[in-house]
């Protein structure tokens, strides 16, 4: 008899941290939250409110922020240097500004972002944290969700917790751009020949990454970029990963935003895996994307 399964319990505790400079509202229990206000001029103290309450609730998001493009910048650059970009080369003059931009007549079941991923992980140093600002949103549609890694991982078994611990997963773009192609017909775009090389040869890192700022332990592992885990053969490392990927993204671990125009939403891609909704074909959406150097997984 097959069991069906049980939701899991414990562990969710997405509570606002005490702060006095900024207001923090949680929206789901396994992760996410709002921050009330205007993020362009935040104090010194609030702004390292609001660093603590992106690690502890690996999303937030602000309403009412139409930034230009140096608006977005400045704020963006408060957390740090861009990471690089191995797809884009950014709008003109804001170069580590990206657009992220769907025309209404565009048809696609390859959408760039439509799968469960973390940013960039193919890179050495993968991105640490994305800053996503919203212009133009379909009337419905387009949502963005994200699924809590760290609470994924604390709920695995102890066993299936120390069988990972010491494994490396390789990441890399190679299945990416092949599944762009056959959806779309196209070959996915990279920012220069050697960016393609140097993604689709990828790295490999912790399946399990401690977090630099928190201590904090969380499965680092992807549906779009994972593509295997290193000295073991594919037959063993599939369906693993497989798992993993179906264990990280149940509806208990996750949280979704439903866009308005002016809205800015930050994630830590080193405890989070997000999808971009391709379900707006009709509409116009435009985005515009940072993401902030991270660190060498450890």
């Amino acid at each position: 008899m097959r069991e069906v399964r049980l939701s899991p319990s414990g562990g969710f505790d997405n509570a606002a941290l005490p702060a006095s400079h900024i207001e923090v509202r949680p929206v789901a229990a396994a992760m996410g939250a709002e921050v009330m206000g205007d993020l362009r001029d935040l104090s010194g103290d609030a702004f390292a409110e609001l660093r603590q309450a992106l690690w502890r609730h690996k999303m937030l998001f602000a309403r009412g922020q139409h930034w230009t493009h140096a608006e977005h910048e400045a704020f963006a650059l408060r957390w740090g240097p861009f990471a690089p970009d191995a797809y884009t080369h950014g709008v003109a003059g804001h170069p580590g500004v990206q657009p992220l931009i769907k025309e209404a007549d565009h048809r696609s079941k390859g959408l760039f972002g439509s799968g469960w991923h973390t940013d960039s992980p193919f890179l050495p140093e993968p991105p640490g944290m994305t800053i996503l600002r919203s212009v133009e949103v379909p009337p419905y549609g387009g949502d963005t969700v994200w699924a809590n890694c760290a609470l994924a991982y604390r709920t695995l078994s102890p066993a299936m917790q120390t069988m990972l611990r010491p494994l490396k997963v390789r990441m890399s773009a190679v299945n990416n751009a092949h599944t762009q192609k056959l959806a779309d017909g196209k070959e996915l775009n990279f920012a220069s020949d050697e960016a393609r090389e140097a993604a689709f040869a990828g790295n490999a890192h912790p399946l399990v990454r401690t977090h630099p700022m928190t201590g904090e332990l969380a499965l680092f592992v992807d549906e779009v970029y994972a593509v295997g885990i290193e000295g073991m053969t594919q037959a063993e490392s599939l369906p693993l990963l497989d798992f993993l990927c179906r264990h990280i993204t149940q509806h208990h671990y996750t949280v979704r935003l439903k866009w308005e125009p002016g809205m800015v939403a930050m994630w830590d891609n080193r405890g989070a895996l997000h999808l971009a909704a391709n379900d707006y074909d009709g509409f116009r959406r435009e985005m515009y994307r940072t993401t902030m150097a991270g660190e060498r997984p450890e």
